[in-house]
């Protein structure tokens, strides 16, 4: 099925109402590409099989449907509200905003793409586990312990070849790119259960514009920098990052502004509309919308798109701790653990 990344009412806050199809309408920047001006919000940002789990054909439809009852809809309620001078926010809505941010950070074509890098973090886990004799020889112990108690033992006990086996057998049988896609599904299913503390706890801002500076968003409307002394960006950092910044548009008028409840060394600054376009550019996956035809938008979207592409130039994983990530599956029976970060 074809998932939205992108809620349509959002893409709708973006559009224009076009005479020609008497329809809402965006116009459509892209790398390389003159801009086009009938993107349909209908159809603008949906992928086919973007929330498939390969061992779950229902998982697909349950996560599509959640997403848009449990957090699309509520958020929807007041969407277009936010716009207006006189809009007011309360906990209840910070608290459905909270989840909205956070569940469309993650849903991105972007965000899922980077979870295939993690085809050169499993190499690297394997490597350290089979270089670590302590951690081989453990699970040996383990395995053979678990058919003593079983009394399934029949031909000796598991030796350390027979870990080393397994272990590589483990990594080619399950594919990278099954298991990232596995992981990104849960991701998304943890950002619906656990709220972002540090997020909904920050500094709430709502930026406004006029009609003539506006807003554009991207297929990765949620974008994170750190703005650094020298006034250059760093893109692409966790929510919980000390001097995160997190943004992102709601119209072509008004973009959210969230400093989150972290450590910060440095005042903020108020962010420009052209920052602001520069960043939707940079964390683009193919497009970028805008309600208007704009020379200067395009511009912008030509200079900076994918600059923060996620899992290269921002939000890796190897800052993950994968010392023990393939000895934790080996003595969890052969199940994924999620690897900790590493401690400082």
């Amino acid at each position: 099925m074809q998932s939205h990344t992108v809620p349509r009412k959002l893409l709708e806050q973006f559009a224009y109402d076009d005479p020609i199809t008497a329809a809402k309408r965006l116009w459509r920047y892209e790398k390389g590409r003159t801009p086009y001006w009938k993107a349909s919000p209908r159809t603008a940002a949906r992928i086919d099989g973007h929330f498939t789990d390969p061992e779950d054909i229902e998982k697909e439809a349950e996560l599509e449907t959640r997403l848009n009852r449990e957090f699309e809809e509520p958020v929807n309620s007041f969407l277009f509200e936010i716009s207006q001078s006189g809009f007011r926010s309360t906990d209840a809505r910070r608290r459905q905003l909270t989840f909205y941010v956070t569940l469309l950070f993650n849903r991105s074509e972007a965000r899922r793409k980077a979870s295939t890098h993690l085809q050169k973090v499993s190499d690297h886990a394997l490597k350290l586990f089979l270089d670590n004799e302590s951690q081989v020889q453990t699970v040996a112990a383990k395995w053979s312990m678990d058919l003593l108690l079983s009394g399934r033992v029949k031909h000796g006990l598991v030796t350390r070849e027979h870990v080393i086996t397994s272990a590589r057998a483990y990594a080619a049988e399950v594919s990278p790119e099954v298991r990232a896609q596995q992981s990104y599904v849960r991701t998304i299913e943890g950002a619906m259960s656990n709220i972002d503390d540090k997020l909904c706890a920050g500094e709430w801002n709502y930026i406004r514009t006029v009609p003539t500076d506006p807003y554009i968003i991207s297929d990765a409307p949620v974008v994170t920098w750190e703005r650094m002394p020298s006034g250059q960006f760093s893109y692409g950092m966790g929510f919980h990052r000390a001097n995160v910044e997190v943004l992102l548009p709601i119209s072509p008028l008004v973009c959210l502004h969230i400093q989150p409840d972290v450590k910060r060394t440095r005042s903020s600054l108020r962010p420009s509309v052209r920052e602001v376009n520069a960043a939707q550019a940079a964390f683009a996956g193919r497009f970028c919308f805008s309600n208007i035809e704009s020379a200067e938008i395009n511009q912008i979207v030509q200079d900076n798109f994918g600059k923060a592409e996620l899992g290269v130039r921002g939000f890796t994983v190897w800052h993950r701790n994968y010392e023990t990530a393939m000895y934790d599956i080996m003595m969890n029976n052969g199940r994924w653990i999620e690897p900790r970060n590493r401690t400082r």
